[in-house]
């Protein structure tokens, strides 16, 4: 059953103006009903206003915090993007330099005739 309040009690609870309230009862934001000359309004119906507008905030920033996780989202893969070429360019130049390096190795290994006339060493 829904508790009757004044507006200077509800003004209290939202903790703004009186007209304020009244404002929000011609916008029929808050449920109210006259008795007499003045407004009574049904503390439920402020109470969920109460919990809209804060939710409304909420949700704004959340939002606003998404936002801002796909920015980072989004830096990081480009971040990632450019340390994979980067790894790639190093493999490649590490791959290079193991070929030639090996190649030294095997120039070494063979003494100067074997080239000129052929034959095997017992190294």
């Amino acid at each position: 059953m829904p508790n009757w309040i004044s507006v200077k009690e509800a003004a209290k609870i939202r903790k703004c103006t009186q007209a304020n309230i009244r404002y929000l009862i011609s916008q029929k934001k808050i449920e109210a009903k006259r008795d007499g000359g003045r407004w009574l309004i049904n503390d439920e119906s402020l109470v969920s206003e109460k919990d809209f507008s804060q939710t409304a905030d909420v949700i704004s920033v959340l939002k606003a915090q998404l936002e801002e996780k796909d920015k980072q989202i989004n830096l990081l893969q480009t971040q990632i993007q450019e340390m994979s070429e980067r790894h790639d360019t190093i493999i490649m130049q590490m791959t290079r330099q193991i070929e030639q390096t090996q190649k030294m190795l095997e120039a070494h290994r063979y003494p100067w005739y074997r080239k000129w006339f052929g034959k095997k060493s017992n190294i």
